[in-house]
């Protein structure tokens, strides 16, 4: 498709910009305008670097990872998305790309997400002080004790720092839309029920579409979101897309560097809108692609892609009147006995962050929440679209479902479910709170970012 955009795909885009740029009679002021830049940089290691799964070196690369960024301004402040195309985002690499990003341009912590699509062919982010249990400091001991490890860590800094700036250096007067696409026959969730009730593993089902022995399906959102920006000249500057689905199509068959679906998605849709697309990856601890494989992946982005250009046509324009505003809250989520044990720390700090403007909201959470956590708070959102971004800011307790999940057993509940029972509820909770706290700070003036706040059980 045409980067440059027909009237009649963009004429809900046109309105949006008259919207915000001020309707005949009004006084909304043009420092109000929302402006938006992308950028993307190759973090692709040496491919001598030690896979982390099979501790020998990856050795081959059926494409490149990126990190791919958004910069959006409005009025005095402006906003930075990171989207690493790697395992997970650990604290300690978030709090150094936050700083080092700050000291370069001034973009506050508060206003800086950083994401990963959860893609398994790829390294985890640095671990710096991120607190690990015995079994994960095993898992990642021959890439922690590379040669090469340093210098790719401090590869995906720099050029994270540089993306950021990038992105904001080319910025742009934007309109922002929203569009939804079907992808529930893209995603499968592997725990499906048995007839007591307690759950049966299926990360790789015979037939995704059909079980066998009286189970039941367990839920999944199917909506695949996407958030165009459009400049005044009704151009593409960029895409964001949300899906829950893990990014495990050519895990665990090929042991080179991928990008799997979610990055050679993006890839896709950037040629086919033009301008750049960014991931954000969804609440996917136990949603996986309804098939594997590389002729499977090349399929299913086939189809999203071809879904997310044509929900892209008739997004609707969204009004980004009050101003962004971002606000977070630090949960203490308690840990299990024997992450106690292995760490020395009774809890693990939970960021949850809250970026809201006009009726559409997101949200992040750390580590691996599964489908349960965003159904529960998307329910009780008072925002008409709520986004819920999982693998975001941190490790969190990594796997995390709702109370009583862990009772149903199943592998998302194991050793690597680092938290107690209650920690979804409590993710859900501050989630909530932030939320019901945005809607009322949108119906005044005042600060457009709102104050940290902590909390725990």
């Amino acid at each position: 498709m045409n980067a440059k955009w027909p009237f009649w795909i963009c004429r809900v885009i046109v309105l949006g910009w008259i919207a915000l740029s001020g309707a005949p009679g009004q006084s909304a002021s043009t420092t109000d305008a929302l402006s938006a830049g992308f950028a993307r940089f190759d973090i692709t290691p040496d491919l001598r670097l030690s896979n982390w799964i099979t501790h020998q070196p990856y050795g081959e690369m059926l494409e490149p990872v990126y990190v791919r960024a958004l910069v959006l301004a409005q009025g005095t402040n402006r906003f930075a998305w990171l989207s690493w195309e790697l395992l997970y985002p650990m604290e300690g690499a978030v709090s150094t790309v936050r700083q080092r990003i700050t000291r370069e341009t001034g973009i506050p912590g508060l206003h800086i997400l950083v994401t990963a699509t959860h893609n398994h062919s790829a390294p985890w982010s640095p671990i710096f002080d991120t607190p690990l249990t015995h079994t994960e400091q095993k898992v990642l001991e021959s890439f922690l004790t590379d040669p090469l490890y340093p210098a790719w860590t401090e590869k995906l800094l720099e050029l994270s720092v540089r993306a950021v700036k990038q992105a904001d250096a080319t910025r742009r007067p934007a309109t922002l839309a929203l569009g939804r696409a079907y992808a529930g026959d893209q995603i499968f969730n592997r725990r499906p029920r048995k007839p007591d009730g307690t759950v049966q593993g299926m990360a790789t089902p015979a037939n995704p579409y059909v079980l066998p022995d009286g189970l039941r399906f367990a839920p999944v959102d199917p909506t695949m979101s996407v958030l165009v920006l459009c400049d005044a000249q009704h151009q593409i500057i960029g895409t964001v897309f949300s899906l829950p689905c893990h990014a495990v199509s050519i895990y665990p068959t090929y042991n080179g560097i991928s990008s799997d679906w979610a990055g050679t998605a993006a890839t896709a849709l950037s040629q086919a809108l033009g301008g750049e697309a960014l991931f954000l990856q969804g609440c996917a601890g136990n949603i996986v692609p309804a098939r594997r494989g590389l002729a499977a992946r090349d399929e299913m982005v086939k189809v999203l892609v071809d879904r997310a250009a044509d929900a892209a046509k008739c997004a609707q324009t969204l009004d980004t009147q009050p101003r962004l505003q971002v606000a977070r809250e630090w949960v203490q989520a308690p840990v299990t006995k024997t992450v106690r044990h292995d760490t020395g720390r009774n809890h693990f700090t939970a960021e949850v962050q809250a970026l809201c403007w006009g009726d559409l909201a997101l949200v992040t959470l750390p580590g691996e929440p599964m489908i349960e956590l965003a159904l529960a708070i998307q329910a009780r959102s008072p925002f008409p679209h709520t986004i819920i971004i999982g693998y975001a800011n941190g490790y969190g307790v990594q796997y995390v479902g709702m109370p009583g999940e862990k009772a149903l057993g199943g592998y998302e509940v194991g050793s690597r479910n680092l938290g107690t029972d209650e920690c979804g509820q409590l993710l859900v909770d501050a989630a909530v709170r932030l939320l019901e706290q945005q809607a009322k700070a949108k119906q005044t003036t005042g600060p457009t970012t709102a104050p940290s706040r902590a909390s725990g059980g």
